[in-house]
C-alpha cells in the first residue's frame, strides 16, 4: 500500500528504475533506505504529467554517463573516489529540495505576469547552479580526473565539497565523444548576469542580459525556462547516477572501514514525528501520539487490521497517451516484536544511544497489546545480523521492559506494477 503521503508516481520508481537501469545492477547491489528515498524523488520529478520521452531519455543518458565515471575512477583508485563520493552525497537531498523549492515558486507565478516570472526562474536557475550543480557534479568529475590521471587541481573538489562548475568544460579535452552530457543547460554567463545585477527586464517578456566577456544579449522568458529545465532535467540524470554507484558500492564502502557510516541530521520534532510516522506505517503501525521525554521519547501505535488483497489502477499521464499500471496489494500478519525492533534499528542515526524509548501498542479497538521500553545503546550493542522472528526472540529478554508477548499486526504489502496497456492522452486526465 502506497505510504501516508507517497505520490503515485514514486510508487512506480523502482520499477521504473529497474526496467531502465538493471544492466548496471552488480552482484554487491544494496539499496539502502537512503538511495530508495532518493530514487523515489528524482522519478517523480522526472515522470511527472506533461514530461517527454525526450526529457526521460536525456535523463537516463546523463545517469549512464555520470555513473560510468565515478565507476572508471573507481577501477582506478576505489578509496579515494568513494571517499570523495560519500563526502557530499548527504548533501545531495537539501541542495535538491532548495531547487525544487526555487522551481516551485517560478511555477506558481501567473503567465500573464512575465516580469515576475523572468526575476523568478533568474533565481532558480542560479540556486541549480550555485546550490545543486557544484555538489553534484564534484564527485563525478573527481572520478573523471582520477581515471584520466589529470594533475589539474580545479578537479579536486574545495573544502566545502563544492567543484568549479567551469571544470566541466575543461573534460572536453579528455572525452572520447563530442558530447558532454554534465555540461548540458549549463550557462555561466546566465548566472553571472543575475547575481551580478547585469540584466534589464523589458517588455514582453524578455530581458536583456551581459557579463563582462559576454553580451548583452536578449533572452525571451520561454528561451529561459528552456534553459532551466534542460539544467533540472540534467541535475536529476546525474543525481541518478549517483544512486547507481551509491547502490553497487556502499556495501564494499562501508565493510573497507573506509567511511563512517552515514548520520542522520539533527532533526526538529515536528520532522522526527514525521520519520516515526513515516517508518511506523512501513511496518504495520498507526502512529496515535509521539511525546519527547527529559531522556528520550514516548510513542503510542495501534496496530493495523487485515486488508483486502486487490490490484490497484495508476494511471500515468503524458502528452501524447496514458499507460495503465497494475499494482498487486496484500496484507502480511507480522510480531509486533519484530517489527518494533526493525523500527528502532532504523531509527538509531536519529537519537543518541542514551535516549530511551518507551513504546506502547494498541489494538484497533483500543486494547492494550503491551509495551516496549529499551535505549539505543542496547540496540547498537545487540549487533543484529538480521531481524528474523527467532533472532528477535533469542535477545529479546535485553530489552527492559517486553510485555508484547505474541501479538501481531498486519503489514501492508505491494507488489511490482505491471503494464497493462497504452491509451489516448485523456484517459487518464478524465
Amino acid at each position: 500500500m502506497p505510504q501516508k503521503g507517497q505520490s503515485p508516481i514514486a510508487r512506480l520508481a523502482l520499477a521504473g528504475f529497474h526496467r531502465t537501469f538493471d544492466d548496471l545492477l552488480s552482484v554487491q547491489a544494496f539499496m539502502t533506505p537512503f538511495s530508495r528515498s532518493l530514487l523515489e524523488n528524482i522519478f517523480e520529478m522526472i515522470m511527472w504529467f506533461g514530461r517527454t520521452k525526450d526529457d526521460y531519455e536525456n535523463f537516463e543518458r546523463t545517469a549512464r554517463v555520470a555513473y560510468l565515471f565515478l565507476e572508471n575512477g573507481s577501477h582506478v583508485k576505489h578509496k579515494p573516489v568513494a571517499q570523495q563520493f560519500y563526502a557530499v552525497i548527504d548533501r545531495v537531498i537539501p541542495a535538491l529540495n532548495s531547487s525544487r523549492q526555487a522551481q516551485a515558486e517560478a511555477n506558481q507565478i501567473p503567465k500573464d505576469n512575465s516580469d515576475a516570472r523572468i526575476e523568478k526562474y533568474l533565481t532558480y536557475y542560479k540556486v541549480m547552479y550555485e546550490g545543486l550543480l557544484p555538489f553534484i557534479c564534484a564527485p563525478v568529475i573527481y572520478a573523471f580526473g582520477i581515471a584520466k590521471t589529470i594533475k589539474d587541481k580545479a578537479f579536486s573538489p574545495k573544502s566545502d565539497g563544492k567543484v568549479d562548475l567551469n571544470t566541466i568544460l575543461k573534460m572536453n579535452k579528455w572525452l572520447a565523444y563530442k558530447e558532454n552530457r554534465l555540461a548540458i543547460g549549463l550557462n555561466g554567463h546566465l548566472r553571472n548576469a543575475y547575481a551580478h545585477n547585469n540584466y534589464r527586464i523589458l517588455d514582453d517578456g524578455q530581458v536583456k542580459l551581459w557579463d563582462r566577456s559576454w553580451g548583452p544579449e536578449i533572452w525571451h522568458l520561454d528561451q529561459l525556462t528552456k534553459t532551466c529545465d534542460q539544467l533540472w532535467v540534467n541535475a536529476l540524470g546525474i543525481i541518478c547516477g549517483l544512486v547507481l554507484y551509491d547502490i553497487n558500492n556502499r556495501r564494499t564502502v562501508e565493510n573497507s572501514g573506509w567511511v563512517s557510516p552515514t548520520q542522520a541530521p539533527h532533526l526538529r520534532r515536528q520532522e522526527l514525528h514525521s520519520v516515526v510516522e513515516s517508518i511506523s506505517d512501513e511496518l504495520g503501525f498507526y502512529l496515535i501520539k509521539m511525546e519527547s521525554l527529559p531522556n528520550g521519547v514516548s510513542v503510542t501505535l495501534h496496530t493495523k487490521s487485515k486488508g483486502i488483497d486487490q490490484e490497484s489502477e495508476l494511471y500515468m499521464g503524458y502528452k501524447s497517451h496514458t499507460d495503465l499500471f497494475k499494482i498487486p496489494m496484500w496484507s502480511e500478519e507480522k510480531r509486533v516484536i519484530d517489527q518494533l525492533t526493525i523500527m528502532l534499528h532504523r531509527l538509531i542515526p536519529y537519537f543518541e544511544t542514551q535516549n530511551e524509548v518507551s513504546i506502547n501498542v494498541m489494538s484497533p479497538d483500543d486494547i492494550s497489546l503491551g509495551s516496549l521500553v529499551t535505549d539505543f545503546r542496547t540496540l547498537v550493542d545487540l549487533q543484529l545480523k538480521d531481524t528474523k522472528s527467532e533472532t528477535v526472540e533469542s535477545v529479546r529478554q535485553v530489552f527492559k521492559t517486553d510485555t508484547l508477548g505474541s501479538c501481531t499486526t498486519f503489514v501492508e504489502k505491494e507488489g511490482a506494477p505491471r503494464f497493462v496497456g497504452r491509451g489516448p492522452a485523456k484517459l487518464g486526465n478524465s
